[in-house]
């Protein structure tokens, strides 16, 4: 049930409407949360991806260890099997309602995100004290 609380008021942080009075800054967490998401795999390929497939949505260059997530500030850190990945990227529109929760993983090779396919998956929401890319959603 918290992990459901949080993700809710994570989508709320990142949905502030534009002139908005309330703060900007990401909402934070102030210790890890574990949660079961679906999990995908991209490429940057033209056929994946929108017209500049090698530059995130945070504007900055796609590469392995970058994960798009609508739901979570840019910045945010989400540890999966023991790996550290960051939210630099956004998924397709539909995808931001998506429950469970709904991520993609940048993979380099098509051959490795194929075989990733898709799968549910349990990943840490990993607290952070700064946004690193200094970045709001």
């Amino acid at each position: 049930m918290n992990t459901f609380i949080f993700a809710l008021a994570l989508m709320n942080s990142v949905s502030t409407p534009l002139g908005s009075t309330a703060a900007t800054a990401p909402l934070k967490a102030t210790e890890p949360v574990k949660m079961t998401v679906i999990a995908t795999a991209y490429t940057p390929r033209p056929e994946e991806t929108d017209s500049t497939p090698w530059l995130t949505a945070a504007g900055t260059k796609t590469r392995e260890g970058i994960i798009a997530a609508n739901w979570l500030p840019f910045g945010t850190k989400v540890k999966i099997d023991g790996k550290v990945y960051t939210v630099e990227d956004r998924m397709n529109k539909r995808y931001t309602a998506a429950f469970p929760q709904h991520i993609d993983i940048v993979f380099l090779s098509y051959e490795k995100a194929k075989k990733f396919g898709r799968q549910k998956i349990e990943i840490e929401i990993l607290a952070e004290e700064t946004n690193p890319l200094g970045i709001v959603s």
